[in-house]
């Protein structure tokens, strides 16, 4: 079963140019197949655009795992995944 991850990235300073979503799970030790950003400068606009893109690339199960940054390119999860469907 395909896995997809949603980061929903909180914090005031933007993300820093160049910071991908596959990366940033690999840094967190998420294991998905497809993972893709929301913020507010950087990535999709909300996780309900997102959530859509993954279904539509075969992501059977998605999570939402909420992020924060504090210099736009160091992140922690705030808590635990939220499974969003699968």
């Amino acid at each position: 079963m395909k896995t997809g991850a949603i980061f929903y990235v909180t914090g005031k300073r933007p993300i820093r140019e160049g910071v991908e979503a596959m990366d940033l799970a690999r840094k967190l030790g998420i294991h998905v197949d497809r993972a893709l950003l929301v913020s507010r400068t950087t990535g999709y606009d909300s996780v309900v655009d997102a959530w859509w893109t993954l279904l539509t690339k075969g992501m059977k199960r998605v999570m939402c795992c909420v992020v924060t940054t504090r210099d736009g390119e160091t992140f922690e999860l705030t808590a635990e995944p939220l499974r969003l469907c699968g």
